[in-house]
């Protein structure tokens, strides 16, 4: 193997230091705008704006079908952009359709934020498709650009709105106008000789590549969406027993560990393609050894946080939102506790992603559902938030343990049952190559 060109671990040091600005600005509007809402106003308007993200994001995230991750591990360029973009805004159009109707459903108290939250949402997935395609260039400087512009974007009009008006509908309007700009303008404007092209093939052959893509991209978008869902299940619970205020305050504690999530969510969009290329040329054992090592350093990063919170949880609660919160401070530890298994299933998902495992994000997503949600209606009543934080680290203990064994039998398939990795096969014998996805993603029995 050829060594590295001059420059090129700077290089990816810097595509990780864009996408983690990037991840960071995102976040922390996201935390601000929480932050505001909680000094500004009440528990109760967090609560609002929190249900609104709830009811939202699984919805985005089951018809936009996972075509992200889809795209960038497309190495070989089965799809073309434009069918990528196609399928995205087709499944958009159906999100908000379906969110419009579950607004409608809850009257005028909470349905104006959940559909207003819902079109950033869908804004931001189209946004992914043209994220897609720099990461595939590697231009995450671009990508980190586009979060950060519809971060400072986010905050600055829905702090001025709320503050103004006091409505929380209204200062909604401030993630629409980040995400429409940050996420879709500047990013397509910059993509925009790829939009001049030829999209493909026309009349019956299209049709039949967009149904291929759907079919391709179907277990990822439905597994991510039944995560969302099942991530978000004891926060419906907390709604259902304790009312809008105490989640609100549940909300606002989840997003205080939301630093070290962006930390891991930089590392697996830049890492995806980097194991997708792993994976394709054969080398599973350096794939595995990878995945082996950030898993350890996850859940060692998460050790450390709940000791962080259990020392200064309380100070740092009361600091950001006031004593109203920082009394909860156990439910920070138990919060934190979490950490390493969110940055292992992280790792785990990029692998099996890289590997085009699709359907297994499926096969671990359903069992995970049923147990948390038995977990939180168990939990929330007897032991009210600490139980609903028992119930989210459960539900990342368990998802990350199940993919992690379905990754484990992916790399023994992988090498055709001889224990024999891929990259370690003598040079006669050929290499079987990358399992193309209409065969590895849609079996006709789901594994």
């Amino acid at each position: 193997m050829a060594n590295p060109a001059p420059g090129g671990r700077w290089s990816g040091l810097s595509k990780v230091s864009w996408f983690l600005a990037g991840l960071a600005m995102t976040s922390l509007a996201q935390w601000t705008i929480v932050t505001v809402l909680a000094r500004a106003g009440s528990p109760g308007l967090v609560g609002q704006y929190a249900l609104g993200l709830a009811v939202g994001a699984p919805v985005v995230l089951a018809c936009g079908l996972g075509l992200q991750p889809v795209l960038v591990t497309d190495v070989a360029s089965r799809f073309t952009f434009h069918e990528y973009l196609r399928l995205r805004l087709a499944g958009m159009a159906v999100a908000l359709l379906a969110i419009g109707v579950v607004a409608y459903s809850m009257g005028s108290g909470g349905g104006p934020v959940v559909f207003l939250v819902g079109v950033a949402k869908a804004l931001d997935a189209v946004g992914e498709i043209y994220f897609g395609i720099l990461q595939r260039r590697r231009a995450m400087r671009t990508v980190g650009l586009s979060m950060a512009l519809n971060a400072a974007l986010s905050v600055v009009v829905t702090t001025g709105l709320l503050l103004a008006t006091g409505s929380v509908a209204l200062a909604a309007l401030g993630s629409v106008a980040g995400s429409a700009l940050g996420s879709v303008g500047y990013p397509r404007w910059v993509v925009r000789p790829d939009l001049r092209r030829a999209g493909g093939a026309g009349g019956s052959q299209a049709l039949r590549r967009q149904r291929r893509l759907f079919a391709t991209a179907l277990p990822v978008g439905f597994a991510y969406s039944l995560t969302s869902f099942t991530g978000n299940v004891p926060m419906y619970v907390v709604q259902h027993e304790l009312g809008t205020q105490a989640l609100g305050v549940f909300a606002a504690l989840s997003y205080t560990t939301m630093a070290a999530n962006l930390l891991y969510a930089a590392m697996y969009q830049v890492l995806l393609h980097r194991m997708a290329e792993l994976s394709g040329a054969g080398q599973l054992r350096a794939l595995r050894v990878l995945v082996a090592r950030l898993v350890l350093g996850s859940l060692l990063f998460g050790l450390a946080g709940a000791l962080v919170a259990r020392v200064a949880g309380e100070a740092v609660l009361g600091l950001l939102y006031g004593r109203d919160y920082s009394r909860h401070w156990p439910v920070l530890v138990v919060l934190a506790l979490g950490i390493g298994a969110s940055g292992a299933l992280y790792f785990v998902n990029a692998a099996l992603l890289a590997l085009h495992r699709f359907q297994h994000h499926l096969t671990a997503t359903l069992p995970t559902l049923g147990l948390v949600a038995v977990a939180s209606l168990l939990l929330v009543p007897r032991h009210g938030l600490i139980g609903a934080a028992s119930a989210v680290v459960l539900a990342l203990v368990v998802e990350a343990v199940t993919k992690a064994l379905l990754l484990r039998h992916a790399l023994v398939g992988a090498t055709g049952g001889s224990g024999v990795p891929r990259d370690e096969e003598p040079p006669d014998l050929p290499s079987a190559g990358p399992v193309p996805p209409e065969r590895s993603t849609v079996p006709k029995v789901a594994t």
